[in-house]
């Protein structure tokens, strides 16, 4: 039986309500989301470390075939190096690992609008972890194999023989690639000299067990490094080296 207009009009209010209730509701996972995943900060301490951890940690814990049975990943970070050749020809030399996650959270420390561009290291480390995490172990050694000389068309190959989804080879090819991009753009506009080839690391460090929880902090925790092939470098077009030579410059 069809509806009185009267009913269609004590429905359209009530679906109003519904509507705005949800978006309410994303607003608010937003900005708990967004306040884990930024550096430290006055903002993100009134918010405090429990509160935010006794929401995000139920909903996306960290699978227990990455980091062990019942551990959580709360940190990650996102280092890099580079081989480097001297302007006037000779060898080229590896420089010393660069930790940009530690670099990006001293430069927003009391920085209550910290720039998204100060979020990407952090967010390509947590992107990489994952994307590895839906590998198997298989290709996972593969990964760690990896050399500069290798094409992305062989290592999907060798990927995908290597078994598992090839959903979950895309995925991290894709961001791989990223990483490689930014790595690049970055060890250009840091080191003087021809950047030959580039590397990165991703770090990972677990919370204290319950037990030792009173005494040890994750400050203490060791973190445990990732490191991932040498790479081509990718030049990048004129524009994005001059965005990435003010970037560097400011850290």
């Amino acid at each position: 039986m069809p509806s009185s207009p009267r009913d269609a009009a004590v429905a359209r209010p009530r679906h109003r309500w519904v509507v705005e209730l949800l978006l309410v509701a994303v607003v608010v996972h937003s900005v708990v989301l967004a306040l884990w995943l930024a550096p430290s900060s006055p903002l993100r301490d009134a918010a405090g470390d429990g509160r935010l951890a006794s929401y995000v940690n139920p909903y996306f814990q960290q699978g227990r075939d990455v980091v062990g049975v019942g551990a959580e990943r709360v940190d990650v970070s996102f280092s890099i190096r580079a081989r480097v050749a001297p302007d006037g020809g000779g060898r080229s030399r590896a420089t010393q690992w660069i930790d940009l996650t530690r670099l990006d959270d001293k430069a927003g420390r009391h920085d209550l609008t910290v720039g998204r561009v100060r979020l990407i290291a952090r967010r390509l480390a947590a992107n990489l972890d994952l994307a590895l995490a839906d590998l198997d172990e298989a290709q996972r050694a593969v990964v760690r194999g990896l050399t500069a000389n290798e094409l992305p068309s062989v290592v999907k190959v060798a990927l995908e023989k290597a078994g598992g989804r090839p959903a979950a080879v895309q995925v991290f090819q894709a961001y791989d690639q990223m990483a490689t991009q930014f790595t690049s753009l970055y060890a250009q506009s840091r080191w003087d000299g021809r950047v030959v080839q580039v590397q990165f690391r991703v770090g990972r460090r677990t919370v204290p067990p319950f037990a030792e929880r009173g005494t040890a902090s994750l400050d203490d925790v060791a973190v445990s490094h990732l490191s991932f092939g040498w790479r081509r470098t990718v030049r990048g077009p004129l524009e994005a080296r001059e965005t990435f030579d003010s970037y560097v410059k400011k850290r």
